[in-house]
């Protein structure tokens, strides 16, 4: 009799052979047989199915799914949830990694039966050397539960968020029951938006959803891997945010503007002032300027917080420089913590 499958990990691919690897081999290294991994393959040009063929070889729970066109990141995420058999999904990026314990971990957690898991990762560069850790939640709050269908739990938690990663839009963090996922399936008016993941997730505050917040970080994101790393990228990155999130909120929060504050409030605290300057000095034109001001203000940020973000932003070579310097600042506390934690370990033994 087959071991019934717990848990799908939930990977989309597309030429990163390179990449996956090192994801494959931090999840087979800790994964039972009540574990599965599902990856959907994009069309990818490279080796990516010989790679994933040879972890097949490694570990039998392996379902890979090469598909003959590439059909976007979402409808190829919701492709890979269908495929799997999991009870519960974990979305997982090809390019990060497992920490180890971490299904073991997961595997208690399931036991209370949320509809949603969702744990903290920490940023890492393109080596995997750790930058710093990312707190969707503020720093004080501890693992708990919060039942997102009732309107005070919502708001408390929009308001407690520090990052649209408490939206559901960083995967490798994000553990959710599939029976639930099934009851809204793929929406195809989200589809191209790089938030169909999302939608769906969010669509649970319609029905039942409790999420239970875990405080630990169990994944290392690559975070330097990332798509936008051009500077035009880098404001579509803004406006991809902003238009996902505006999306969202009149599909589910049209009708209680309480609700739909909070949520907004999510994204200012996402992108606050000082990563408008940064990106403003990337918009060269009237036009882009505009579209980028219109879809601000709808989320609350003050007009005249814009205006000097946009002059700010004029001085360009400054605040290329004033991010390279908060950046090693970043690196230079995380690197000074792991010294000081491995002296402590040291001391120990």
């Amino acid at each position: 009799m087959q071991n019934k499958i717990q848990l799908s990990f939930c990977i989309t691919t597309r030429n990163r052979a390179d990449f996956i690897g090192e994801a494959l081999d931090s999840i087979i290294s800790q994964a039972g047989d009540n574990v599965e991994i599902v990856v959907v393959d994009g069309a990818s040009t490279d080796n990516t199915t010989e790679v994933v063929g040879q972890y097949q070889k490694k570990f039998n729970n392996i379902v890979y799914r090469r598909l003959e066109k590439n059909g976007g990141v979402d409808r190829d995420m919701a492709t890979a949830v269908e495929l799997a058999r999991g009870e519960y999904c974990w979305l997982f990026s090809d390019d990060d990694m497992l920490k180890t314990g971490a299904i073991e971990r997961m595997l208690k957690e399931i036991k209370t039966g949320c509809e949603i898991y969702l744990c903290n990762i920490t940023a890492c560069d393109l080596q995997m050397r750790p930058i710093r850790q990312r707190f969707w939640l503020s720093r004080k709050i501890r693992d708990r539960i919060f039942n997102l269908h009732n309107k005070s739990d919502f708001v408390e938690y929009c308001n407690k968020a520090n990052s649209i990663g408490a939206l559901f839009s960083f995967w490798s963090s994000i553990v959710f029951r599939r029976e639930e996922w099934n009851k809204t399936g793929f929406l195809e008016e989200f589809d191209g938006s790089a938030y169909a993941s999302a939608s769906v997730l969010l669509s649970f505050i319609k029905r039942k959803c409790r999420l239970k917040y875990i405080r630990d970080s169990l994944a290392l994101w690559r975070s330097d891997n990332v798509s936008f790393q051009n500077a035009n990228g880098l404001v579509g990155k803004f406006l991809l945010d902003f238009d996902g999130y505006w999306h969202l909120a009149n599909k589910y929060l049209s009708d209680d503007l309480k609700m739909k504050d909070s949520f907004f409030g999510v994204m200012m605290r996402e992108h606050p002032w000082y990563t408008i300057i940064n990106a403003t000095s990337f918009i060269d034109n009237d036009k882009q300027w505009a579209t980028f001001k219109d879809k601000a203000l709808k989320f609350g940020y003050g007009q005249r917080i814009l205006n000097i973000c946009y002059v700010l932003g004029r001085f360009k070579p400054l605040v290329s420089m004033a991010v390279t310097m908060k950046r090693k600042i970043i690196k230079s506390r995380v690197l000074a913590t792991l010294d000081a934690h491995k002296k402590f370990l040291l001391k120990r033994h």
